[in-house]
């Protein structure tokens, strides 16, 4: 079982689900004051959320290639976490889940507070 540092998902939960879905969640709002827009955006986060965390529910136990098949080698290919396997700071689909999350808190949040002014 690989360890993921807890520390290096701060910054993409601070950036994806804090800011930037705060700021996109702020600007429907501030655009539309609409009940049915915010609606949406709720889904579109739920949306972000199943694409973010589903495609680590389709892994295997273990993606192996066998020596003895054609084409195969003995190398064993493990990329069942959230961590691409291509060198970037953040993987897509970590940041599609924080801001997935993001959008759908910060929506519930203006449902909740700001229900009076929705439209």
């Amino acid at each position: 079982m690989p360890s993921t540092d807890v520390n290096a998902l701060l910054k993409p939960l601070a950036i994806y689900t804090g800011l930037l879905g705060l700021v996109t969640v702020g600007a429907v709002y501030l655009a539309t004051h609409s009940g049915l827009y915010m609606l949406g955006l709720t889904g579109v986060g739920v949306l972000l959320v199943v694409l973010g965390g589903g495609v680590v529910s389709q892994m295997g136990p273990s993606n192996v290639e066998h020596a003895g098949e054609k084409g195969g080698t003995n190398r064993v290919v493990s990329n069942a976490g959230l961590w691409s396997p291509v060198e970037t700071d953040t993987s897509l689909r970590l940041t599609l889940l924080c801001y997935g999350v993001g959008v759908f808190l910060w929506s519930l949040v203006v449902f909740g507070v700001l229900r009076d002014t929705l439209v």
